[in-house]
């Protein structure tokens, strides 16, 4: 099971706000972050 799932971390969120959030995690996959970063990241961004 991975660990990012952003639809949990996004529920309930307006959907610019999410919408922003998968963009930002788009980017963060090109870059190669790892999926524990990325977690990090978006948990914190949210």
């Amino acid at each position: 099971m991975p660990l990012l799932d952003l639809d949990k971390i996004t529920a309930g969120f307006p959907k610019t706000w999410e919408g922003f959030l998968r963009d930002w995690d788009r980017s963060l996959r090109a870059g190669n972050y790892p999926e524990t970063t990325r977690y990090n990241y978006l948990l914190a961004a949210a």
